[in-house]
């Protein structure tokens, strides 16, 4: 990547709902010490946008670069990325207007990061620019949001944890939605409904993308699957009911896994919601693979989209400010020698931000500045990719984890001890 680039972040899609957050996070929090630009199409909604933001954060934001670009003109495109160390994007359906972005950020040279959670379009990324970003030393992040960063590295604490404090490999991790509260904009059930479509036009698309291991290549898939069923936690003394983002997140977490070498083809990785009674669990079960139903049928989606919110629309600012998300993270070890295996639980979450956006679009500014401002630590780490489409994990590691630790997000061992039996 060139080392001299005009700014360390470009927001692209900046005028959109979650782009408009990433902006409010810089203008707030980074008013010197980092250097920024608003990009998108419309020159006149991101001057009105550069505007609205000075008058909250102050004069300075006025003097912030805008950048013009188009998806339909690709010296555009490469002129705005050719401008960034990083390139961040925050304008989806992903699989509709994502990939020149992406295309743009590896013939120009910079990092990328995004907040998809569309996994059959990241398949695409990966076979498309993977090899040439790691030729390049690129970091493609796909996945910096809600989906999949505190699911991701919070595979990472606990299996990083264990090898570390007690020289003992992963088996199993279990990630647990103790508790959270927030909303859901348009953007997110447009791609939604975009994935499914993809899927129905394309059934090569629709067969991967039920695996686990959709974005692993062949010879690192194992046995392991999605959980949609009830189950009791003894560790945790809860009903288990199944989340809904395991879809997109159990898939970026597996592909971490062959990245970084965790635990092999073996490894179990599973994704539930905490519940206080078997019914209680029963009814996330069923809401749940409901939700998953309706996105299915391509030809309801005209009907969801009149009474669900639309692109540009999402939860108020009270209710993303006063949100908040608390996941449980549970690693078991390898059995050796007929021993009990180590567990390792760990806290994981935001207690001031919604997951799905303000904390999501704070978790994708720091995964851009991490990548912007700490390229060397990045580069002379064993414990990271150097290149390639990647995961927050394997691109960024504990490095993302301290900077979001001192953003105000919660990574924390609790306990360590042996397994029940």
């Amino acid at each position: 990547m060139a080392a001299n680039r005009a700014f360390d972040v470009v927001i692209w899609g900046a005028t959109g709902f979650t782009g408009r957050l990433v902006a409010e996070h810089l203008a707030r929090d980074y008013k010197s010490g980092v250097k920024w630009a608003l990009a998108g199409r419309s020159k006149e909604r991101l001057e009105k946008l550069r505007l609205e933001l000075s008058e909250q954060y102050g004069g300075e934001v006025k003097e912030v670069p805008i950048l013009v670009a188009d998806l339909r003109d690709q010296a555009s495109m490469d002129g705005m990325a050719a401008q960034a160390r990083v390139l961040l994007s925050t304008a989806g359906p992903f699989a509709l207007i994502g990939s020149p972005v992406v295309a743009a950020a590896v013939r120009s040279g910079c990092h990328y990061v995004d907040i998809t959670g569309e996994t059959p379009w990241v398949k695409q990324v990966i076979a498309e620019h993977h090899e040439e970003a790691a030729q390049k030393g690129l970091r493609i992040v796909p996945c910096c949001g809600f989906d999949s960063t505190p699911f991701d590295l919070g595979a990472l604490l606990v299996i990083d944890h264990l090898k570390k404090r007690y020289g003992k490999q992963a088996a199993r991790v279990l990630n647990v939605v103790l508790g959270s509260k927030g909303g859901v904009s348009g953007g997110t059930i447009a791609s939604g409904m975009n994935a499914f479509a993809e899927m129905k036009q394309r059934p090569e698309l629709r067969e991967d993308a039920g695996s686990v291991y959709s974005l692993c290549p062949p010879e690192a898939r194992g046995a392991d699957g999605e959980f949609w069923g009830v189950q009791w936690s003894q560790e945790l003394g809860k009903y288990l009911g199944p989340f809904v983002m395991q879809a997109c997140n159990n898939r970026v977490v597996h592909r971490s896994n062959y990245l970084l070498g965790w635990a092999g083809n073996d490894f179990r990785y599973q994704e539930s919601v905490a519940a206080k009674s078997w019914m209680a669990a029963k009814s996330i079960q069923l809401g749940t693979l409901a939700v998953v139903a309706a996105m299915s049928q391509t030809w309801l989606h005209p009907l969801l989209k009149k009474v669900l919110p639309a692109q540009g629309e999402g939860p108020s600012r009270d209710i993303m400010l006063n949100g908040f998300f608390k996941n449980r993270v549970l690693a078991w070890s390898k059995e050796e020698g007929g021993a009990a295996p180590l567990l390792v639980q760990a806290e994981v979450g935001d207690p001031h931000r919604d997951g799905g956006y303000w904390g999501t679009s704070r978790m994708l500014l720091e995964a851009a500045l991490c990548l912007a401002l700490q390229q060397k630590e990045l580069d002379a780490s064993p414990e990271v990719q150097k290149g390639g489409v990647l995961t927050p994990a394997s691109a960024m590691g504990m490095l993302l984890v301290e900077r979001l630790r001192k953003a105000g997000m919660t990574f924390k061992i609790l306990e360590e001890g042996q397994a029940a039996a």
